[in-house]
């Protein structure tokens, strides 16, 4: 990952392994921020079976610190559940597929030796003030079929309270918000199609349709909000993920909270 502020790591192990507890993870790091803002605990899960072919690797950030008791738990929460239920998904589609080889041998036998199932994911925190945090996760999975999926989940959440924030919920008027952002993203991946426009117009109007569902994905960063989309959503499969940009000069006055350009921001790298 790429930090774009200061980050200092502390690889202290018992702060580490104290601050993390579960079955099946394990503390990466933690980073101490600077300002006051919350230190960071990297969760990480790796798991592999060799008997229902399948693999993890995933890894979510959890946040320790100053802040209240209750909104740290509900934020941590938060984070967890973008994550467990697709590894708990993942497991239970291999051992649904291996109970279907076991009834089936010879079509089982017919499949790929390697075709197996994998969930990978990997997290961002594209905004951390002492009042708003933005977590982005990123997926990459294959569970069967022609080609695999990825997709990404945002928390756009409070510290004061743990409350989370929906896209609707960081404008002032949330309908207008909505409407806006609409047409924004529409007019941008028209330049970013270019010359596939045309072929591709029905996918970018109902996929920017101004619902609530078509913008699950909306992440802070200093420099404005990014909204991801991911395959399918305003084009093919093989259009990929795309995403659009928009510039906090372009939209804080419509936005109920304030952007910092001074914000932390820990994002991936292009080539991580």
């Amino acid at each position: 990952m790429r930090p774009r502020r200061a980050v200092a790591v502390v690889l202290t192990a018992g702060i580490a392994m104290a601050a993390v507890m579960g079955a099946g993870c394990r503390p990466k790091a933690v980073s101490t921020l600077r300002n006051g803002l919350p230190s960071i605990v990297v969760q990480t899960i790796r798991e592999e079976d060799s008997t229902l072919r399948y693999s993890i690797r995933a890894s979510c950030p959890q946040l320790r610190g100053t802040l209240p008791v209750g909104a740290l738990e509900k934020v941590n929460k938060a984070i967890v559940d973008m994550v467990m239920p697709d590894i708990a998904g993942l497991k239970q589609n291999a051992a649904d597929d291996a109970s279907w080889a076991a009834k089936n041998p010879p079509e089982a036998a017919q499949l790929l030796v390697d075709q197996s199932n994998f969930l990978n994911a990997e997290y961002e925190i594209p905004y951390l003030t002492n009042d708003l945090i933005s977590v982005r996760i990123r997926f990459e999975t294959y569970s069967g079929g022609a080609h695999g999926m990825s997709y990404t989940r945002v928390l756009n959440a409070r510290l004061s309270d743990g409350e989370a924030i929906d896209t609707e919920g960081l404008f002032v008027d949330g309908k207008q918000g909505l409407q806006w952002l609409s047409q924004y993203c529409a007019t941008d991946l028209k330049r970013q199609y270019g010359a596939d426009y045309e072929g591709l117009k029905s996918f970018v109007d109902d996929g920017t349709a101004p619902t609530a569902d078509n913008f699950t994905s909306v992440s802070l960063e200093p420099g404005g909000l990014v909204v991801s989309f991911d395959p399918y959503q305003v084009g093919p499969y093989a259009a990929g993920p795309r995403e659009v940009h928009v510039p906090a000069g372009e939209v804080q006055s419509m936005l109920a909270v304030t952007l910092s350009p001074d914000a932390f921001s820990l994002v991936l790298a292009p080539n991580d």
